[in-house]
């Protein structure tokens, strides 16, 4: 089994329990994500995947339970006291969410404008270094709808690590992409990893997660049914995942 870096989490979660209405999404989940890992979360659609990550960064409260990032709860924080957190966890969104009004530039540049003392110089050398880092240079002065998918998908991930976060939450990052984007994608969370970020991974993509990820937590029913190095989740014997990773119903 491949050591993972540290025995002390990063973040922890603990007895997780959510529902909208009367649908039930998580009984009870517990995890921990260490310190430079890349964690991807596998299971059916409606398995709770993404509320869980949504979870993570405040976007959404667990009905009972705790999740604590390097010690702190933030379950109860105020969208406030969560600014400082959501400094140090960047989410990737499903498609992007740029802002259409706004140029490529610009998009890159609001969290610099918002969080940052940056002077205009300043930001403008860290957008540009930024693309330049995920092959964007050159589109800085277009907006999203001259964009193809794909490189939306690259510059919202663009936009999520302009300010060196230690947390990475990528949301479904390589759905509806063509492999050209896809490996670019899975190419940008490697050079993350191997500086030292910490990435959760939601995806359908069995191609992602067994070419980036070090860890695979299995999500049914509310629970997590298994949980392991991607080796031992490939070679798993349970036959709920082994049916999901080869496509087949179960």
């Amino acid at each position: 089994m491949r050591e993972l870096p540290t025995k002390k989490p990063l973040i922890e979660i603990r007895g997780i329990h959510k529902k909208f209405g009367t649908k039930v999404v998580h009984r009870g989940i517990d995890l921990d994500i260490y310190p430079g890992e890349v964690l991807a979360l596998m299971g059916g659609s409606g398995c709770g995947k993404s509320v869980l990550l949504r979870m993570i960064v405040g976007l959404e409260k667990p009905d009972q339970g705790t999740i604590t990032f390097n010690e702190q709860p933030i379950e109860s924080l105020s969208e406030e006291n969560l600014v400082p957190i959501r400094k140090r966890i960047a989410y990737v969104f499903q498609y992007g969410a740029l802002f259409d009004s706004f140029s490529i530039e610009e998009n890159l540049a609001y969290p610099l404008r918002e969080h940052t003392d940056f002077s205009e110089g300043q930001i403008h050398e860290k957008v540009m270094t930024t693309l330049d880092r995920l092959g964007l240079r050159g589109t800085e002065k277009l907006y999203p709808s001259d964009l193809s998918g794909g490189m939306q998908r690259r510059v919202g991930v663009a936009r999520s690590i302009i300010m060196n976060p230690e947390v990475i939450l990528y949301d479904e990052p390589t759905t509806g992409l063509d492999p050209f984007n896809t490996q670019q994608i899975l190419k940008i969370m490697l050079q993350l990893k191997k500086q030292g970020a910490t990435s959760v991974l939601v995806t359908h993509d069995m191609h992602a997660i067994f070419s980036v990820t070090d860890r695979v937590a299995f999500l049914k029913d509310g629970q997590i049914l298994a949980l392991g190095t991607k080796e031992e989740i490939q070679n798993s014997s349970i036959k709920e995942v082994n049916s999901f990773i080869h496509g087949e119903a179960y």
